[in-house]
């Protein structure tokens, strides 16, 4: 199975850069307007007017970097990769663009921010920014998103498309009156990361390898969920600790039931509107660096299941370098 070795985390979200308090309650508050101080964050010109979650891709995927030591820039630009997951990143800029249209007629809209109506162009600014020359996806699978970005990473290291990859997932706040507004995911994490096989580099994190089942909403087979499951635990080491991101849609409930029946530690947490929060559960399992392995679960109530098995080194890595205070 395709497998990621995990070389640096960043993260950019509200109330912290620190991958380890990903999960921080301040987090999972509704942010406040202009949270993030793009100039101090992002110094320099052509960022300030940029979309949101394209700041905040670019200021995760920063740390990120930073946190791998030179991983990426190591390679050569055509040796190098960007895929990134989202479901809402450009839902709060389309909004205000239908706004503008409609008060003031299309030229009224801001030439800078107007290609970001299409989803791929917040990989493609990632991709320009760090000279990625080998090849740049965008999935935007419902609440699977983020991990299912990693999977499709994993697959194509495993083509050699690439030798270095930077897998991450972006999220904006839904505007005012959308449909699960209300605690919405925001922010972004990224993650930088090598073909896993022989022995893993001693900067590595540990490894991630992920799979996809669909539960068709309403059915009473899990044997998706079954042949997932059993693909990330055939070696029969099986995590205790499982982590599940779900909603309170049929399919979230019955994949609830079915991890109740085989997992000795399961936390459930709710899962806000996007693609971020199961990938926030991993980055800070990462950072932990316990040495515990442990599935991240999410699953959408259109039927998509998701699987990230995270194998943690056991030992402590020293080459990392402080990122932010965080290490």
């Amino acid at each position: 199975m395709s497998a990621l070795d995990v070389l640096g985390v960043g993260v950019c979200l509200p109330g912290t850069d620190k991958p380890t308090e990903a999960l921080s309650p301040a987090v999972t508050g509704t942010p406040g307007p202009g949270w993030l101080d793009v100039t101090a964050t992002l110094p320099g010109r052509g960022y300030k007017r940029l979309p949101s979650a394209c700041q905040y891709l670019l200021a995760a995927t920063g740390n990120a970097l930073a946190d791998a030591d030179g991983a990426l820039s190591a390679v050569p630009a055509e040796r190098r990769g960007v895929v990134v997951g989202t479901d809402n990143a450009g839902m709060a800029l389309l909004d205000e663009q239908d706004r503008t249209i409609i008060g003031q007629g299309a030229d009224a809209i801001a030439p800078l921010t107007a290609p970001y109506f299409a989803m791929s162009l917040f990989a493609s600014r990632l991709a320009t920014e760090h000279q990625v020359n080998g090849f740049t996806l965008t999935v935007n699978s419902p609440r699977t998103a983020a991990l299912d970005a990693l999977g499709a990473g994993a697959r194509a290291l495993a083509a050699y498309r690439a030798d270095v990859l930077v897998v991450g997932a972006t999220e904006e706040s839904l505007p005012v009156g959308e449909p699960g507004a209300d605690g919405s995911d925001t922010g972004a994490v990224a993650l930088v990361c090598a073909r896993a096989g022989g022995p893993p580099p001693a900067s590595s994190y540990g490894t991630v390898r992920v799979r996809n089942a669909f539960l068709e909403p309403g059915t009473r087979s899990c044997r998706a969920l079954e042949n997932a499951w059993r693909a990330l635990t055939d070696d029969g080491d099986r995590p205790l600790r499982v982590d599940a991101v779900i909603d309170d849609s049929p399919v979230g409930e019955a994949v609830k039931a079915w991890l109740g029946n085989r997992c000795a530690d399961l936390t459930v947490s709710s899962a806000g509107a996007g693609a971020l929060t199961p990938l926030r559960h991993l980055a800070a399992a990462i950072a932990a660096r316990d040495g515990h392995s442990r599935i991240v679960v999410t699953a959408a109530a259109e039927g998509n299941v998701a699987f990230a098995r995270l194998d943690a080194s056991a030992h402590v890595p020293l080459i990392h370098p402080q990122q932010n205070g965080s290490r």
